[in-house]
């Protein structure tokens, strides 16, 4: 169709469902449309963001600052929702992968976009874990009681 990468600027790339990682809610945000017998799946520019953290290369922080400079989203505090969404994203990698970048990428998105430092355990990871616990109706630790201990 004439839409490949290198064929136009706004190209479309096919890719495998789990090769994008993302966060659980791309499946509400994404569009998809029917082209004949074939269904295009267009991610939501935040799940694209969330996907390009896994590289992180020049191109991916000029997209990330595109995006913002457009938009005036994702803000910090929405980006560090989302990634607290996607906690599952920050796990070790499994044998015969590639490394995780995730945590170290985030922390030097922080520091690009928003001049900031971010500690992944306790902004993303700890907050995540929490509330899961909470949805999954386990009460949080007293943090209170420990730090006092």
């Amino acid at each position: 169709m004439g839409l490949a990468k290198g064929q136009t600027d706004l190209y479309l790339e096919p890719g495998f469902r789990l090769g994008f990682r993302t966060t659980p809610q791309m499946g509400e945000r994404a569009k998809c449309v029917q082209v004949g017998s074939v269904t295009v799946t267009i991610p939501h520019p935040l799940d694209i963001l969330i996907g390009k953290l896994g590289r992180l290369d020049s191109k991916d922080l000029l997209a990330f600052r595109r995006v913002i400079d457009l938009t005036g989203h994702p803000t910090r505090d929405e980006f560090l929702r989302e990634l607290q969404n996607a906690v599952d994203l920050f796990r070790p990698a499994f044998d015969g992968e590639s490394p995780n970048d995730y945590p170290d990428n985030a922390v030097r998105l922080w520091r690009e976009l928003w001049q900031s430092d971010l500690n992944v355990r306790r902004e993303i990871v700890g907050p995540a874990l929490a509330r899961r616990r909470v949805g999954y109706g386990e009460s949080p630790p007293d943090y209170k009681r420990v730090l006092g201990d």
